[in-house]
């Protein structure tokens, strides 16, 4: 650049210009500290120096920026945060089984409520609505009972129930996320929520990118749900959204949904692309120019707006034949997201000079999402008796920053338990030990995979939170 732009110092342009006034004989010789000449001069100088470095400067970020536009290589923008969101309706109550039986099925009917307990056939119930007229008189019946637990939620007519048959309590989650299964009024309808439900939480909007129903006698469901803010802003912890308990508020109100939460983590929130990292992979393309090589096909399905990572299974499911991987974050590919991925594979004889095509002649391609490998994860962490930081509080952050960790992973990425505990300790300050209680090995990713976990995706996090009682 200092061949192509040379600029001077103010020191250099001051004595140039100095040495200019004394060859033209204009009379001014008072060049001493102070003086109006010299005054003048450093300060036409100075300004002539910073104007000149600033060019210098700007057209050093222009050169690669014209670079990178003539070739239509343009920087990538931010990404959003997705998760899921659970809209939901308040049970009548919920009841929950703490013994030992491996099932505890419950079944309501017009009349009477009942249990049928496998591997502890003592501890099922049976209750007539007769004897029992409320559900807050069903609630004391069971609570009675030795190894179940009942809370009220609303109180109702136990005839107004609704009738299940043999509903599994064992591993039951209730409207609150914790132990218990929720047992609905029976006017508890289908509610059908549609792609673009949304709620709103600390200046940002999240919308479901999907529709989902709850189910007659649900209490709710998992929606998958974006973040429409960019960047990591949209890295949303645990129960962010808790619009029960005054964490957000519902956007778009639907007939049945009385509140709505975040079980997990929302992850994948990303700023835009930086320069250096442009330039990385400029370089990157560069060297996977030619069309029809590995390289080269996935560098170019990796710039479409929206793709977190791009892989390859060559001569599968059969020679002559590769199968392409494309994960957006979703676990799916959808028609939008495909037709782009086709475009540049193949080309668009409409648009050549942007989708010329990159496949080999002879060659058959397969477009598919990764398979997603659900992922539980079992930590116990533990608290100094001496500080002072709410245990619950401890639980949400580890079990924020792990599902982060683990939803990030790109496609073939192991999960490492060395990190999971980095990741949990780092949560929180207060974290003095933590134990990875399952799995006991790294979680091994195939190339055709990635890990998930969180609510939605089939894994969970489990954090259980002690105070130390050794140290």
């Amino acid at each position: 650049m200092a061949d192509i732009l040379k600029v001077y110092t103010a020191e250099q342009l001051y004595a140039m210009y100095r040495l200019k006034l004394s060859m033209d004989g204009v009379g001014r010789t008072d060049f001493n500290e102070g003086s109006k000449v010299r005054s003048l001069l450093e300060g036409v100088s100075e300004i002539t120096s910073v104007i000149q470095m600033d060019h210098k400067e700007a057209i050093a970020k222009a050169i690669p920026i014209a670079l990178y536009q003539g070739f239509g290589f343009t920087k990538l923008g931010a990404t959003n945060a997705i998760g899921y969101i659970r809209p939901y309706r308040k049970p009548a109550l919920w009841i929950k089984y703490t013994g030992v039986g491996t099932s505890a099925l419950i079944t309501s009917t017009a009349a009477i409520i009942s249990s049928a307990v496998v591997g502890a056939p003592g501890d099922a119930f049976s209750f007539a609505y007769a004897a029992n007229p409320n559900a807050s008189d069903l609630v004391a019946a069971i609570d009675a009972l030795a190894n179940w637990e009942a809370t009220l939620v609303q109180d109702a007519p136990s005839t107004q129930l609704y009738q299940y048959t043999a509903k599994e309590a064992v591993a039951a989650t209730n409207y609150l996320n914790t132990t218990g299964l929720d047992l609905m009024l029976a006017t508890a309808l289908a509610v059908s929520v549609l792609a673009g439900y949304s709620v709103s939480v600390d200046n940002m909007q999240i919308i479901t990118t999907a529709a989902a129903t709850i189910l007659a006698g649900e209490s709710g469901i998992q929606c998958a749900a974006q973040v429409q803010s960019t960047g990591t802003v949209g890295n949303i912890a645990v129960n962010a959204i808790d619009t029960l308990n005054g964490k957000g508020y519902i956007s778009s109100q639907i007939d049945g949904i009385e509140q709505c939460i975040n079980d997990s983590a929302f992850s994948g929130g990303a700023p835009a692309e930086t320069d250096a990292q442009r330039k990385t992979r400029f370089s990157q393309t560069v060297t996977a120019l030619n069309a029809g090589t590995k390289a080269g096909i996935e560098a170019a399905i990796r710039a479409i707006t929206g793709v977190r990572s791009v892989g390859m299974r060559t001569s599968y499911p059969f020679k002559g034949t590769n199968t392409i991987l494309v994960d957006d974050g979703s676990g799916v590919i959808s028609p939008t997201l495909l037709a782009e991925v086709e475009k540049v594979l193949y080309g668009d004889p409409d648009d050549l000079s942007n989708y010329p095509g990159k496949n080999a002649e002879g060659i058959g391609y397969n477009i598919a999402a990764p398979t997603i490998v659900a992922v539980s994860i079992g930590i116990t962490a533990y608290r100094l008796p001496s500080v002072n930081v709410d245990l619950l509080e401890i639980k949400d952050a580890v079990q924020t920053a792990v599902e982060q960790y683990v939803n990030t992973r790109q496609l073939g990425e192991n999960v490492l338990l060395s990190e999971i505990i980095r990741v949990g300790k780092n949560a929180n300050a207060a974290v003095y030990d933590m134990v990875v209680t399952s799995p006991t090995v790294n979680v091994v990713i195939d190339d055709d995979e990635f890990a998930k976990t969180g609510a939605g995706t089939g894994g969970t996090v489990t954090v259980t939170v002690s105070i130390a009682t050794s140290f």
